[in-house]
């Protein structure tokens, strides 16, 4: 019995973060249930060695999070042109468009070559996009997402029930068409990963951008008790466009006990920062999954979140985890000094949680979602 021949699609796949790192995660996974899978993406071959890329375009992302429009276009118009073409030799089963510029060529090139079309719906941004983004991206960013996400696919997929409801109740896409079906982790390869000791840290690690809101993080830690800033040191761990802004709100807050990594280049260095933490915090204003989030449960790291879209559907305020309220510097400082001395029942309970989204588990998952439509 010959295997089942995916496109999956992404505008790029390299470096990995959210959307990046399911499409890796699942052209690595997929082919022990049978698919073969080839990767219709910006990004270069080199980049991943050990998938099947097919590189549609020069990479759209070169230094994250800025985009090369013009090759933003040549993407969304090759894309159609490269699934067709390549099809005329692989016979594609199906098409899998992840992330707003692979839906509409993918569900064209699905017709032209009458395959089923599924559609990896990651985030929703409707009326936000004018908070997100300025100028043209704006304008014409809420008609294209809305246009591409309502086309008739065979199926959609979104990492959330928050971004099911959005579907369903304001773009009234059928409640039947629509699955929940989240992003995952690596547990076997986080429990590999040794660390030091546990450090008095309190953790970020993600991209220094508005929409991660590290900034009311750092004012959450200048409300703390002061025993606690001085036993406890805020580590931010990335890079991004606030980076001089959030170094400046530091000072100006009169914060001491503070550190700015800049970019952990290696991902087993990651985890370990992770590890030796106390507490983990992502206070973003808004955040599909919270794939790091998840990794610091499964490693033994207490984690406080603002309860955004993809973290609510897993943490149990007071239970595996904390909820804050999204851009509360009060309520996140509330919940840092909970987590600080969460107890051991808080710490087993996240890692049964975490364990539940294990890569393998998610994979599997969506290779049934495949099969349905076969």
């Amino acid at each position: 019995m010959k295997n089942t021949k995916v496109a999956l699609c992404t505008e790029t796949i390299y470096p990995l973060y959210g959307v990046e790192k399911r499409v890796y995660e699942m052209a690595k996974r997929l082919p022990k249930y049978g698919f073969d899978v080839d990767v219709f993406t910006s990004t270069a071959k080199e980049k991943l060695p050990d998938i099947n890329i097919i590189q549609v375009s020069a990479p759209t992302i070169i230094n994250p999070p800025k985009r090369n429009y013009a090759f933003c276009l040549s993407y969304l118009f090759n894309l159609y042109r490269k699934i067709v073409k390549e099809n005329k030799i692989k016979k594609y089963d199906i098409v899998d468009a992840n992330g707003h510029l692979s839906l509409i060529p993918c569900y064209l090139a699905a017709k032209q070559i009458k395959k089923p079309v599924i559609a990896t719906i990651h985030d929703l941004y409707l009326l936000e996009w004018y908070d997100m983004y300025s100028g043209k991206a704006a304008i014409f960013g809420l008609p294209f997402e809305i246009a591409s996400a309502k086309l008739p696919y065979d199926r959609i997929l979104t990492l959330n029930s928050s971004l099911k409801r959005k579907m369903i109740k304001i773009l009234g896409i059928p409640e039947n068409k629509v699955e929940v079906l989240q992003s995952g982790i690596d547990v076997r390869y986080l429990d590999k990963i040794k660390s030091k000791k546990k450090e008095k840290t309190i953790l970020y690690v993600g991209r220094l951008v508005p929409q991660k809101s590290v900034d009311t993080l750092i004012k959450a830690y200048s409300l703390l008790p002061n025993e606690i800033k001085e036993d406890y040191k805020l580590k931010i761990v990335g890079e991004g466009n606030q980076k001089e802004y959030l170094e400046r709100l530091a000072k100006k807050l009169n914060i001491k006990n503070i550190v700015f990594t800049g970019k952990i280049e290696r991902h087993e260095d990651v985890v370990k920062e992770i590890k030796k933490a106390s507490v983990f915090v992502l206070p973003s204003q808004r955040e599909s999954f919270g794939i790091t989030v998840l990794e610091a449960m499964a490693s033994g790291t207490p984690v406080v979140s603002t309860a955004t879209e993809g973290p609510s559907d897993y943490i149990k305020n007071g239970e595996n985890g904390f909820l804050a309220e999204i851009g509360s510097p009060e309520s996140i400082a509330g919940s840092i000094e909970k987590a600080i001395s969460p107890g051991k029942r808080i710490v087993i309970n996240a890692r049964k949680t975490a364990i539940q989204y294990d890569w393998d588990k998610i994979v599997k998952r969506i290779a049934r979602e495949y099969e349905k439509l076969m």
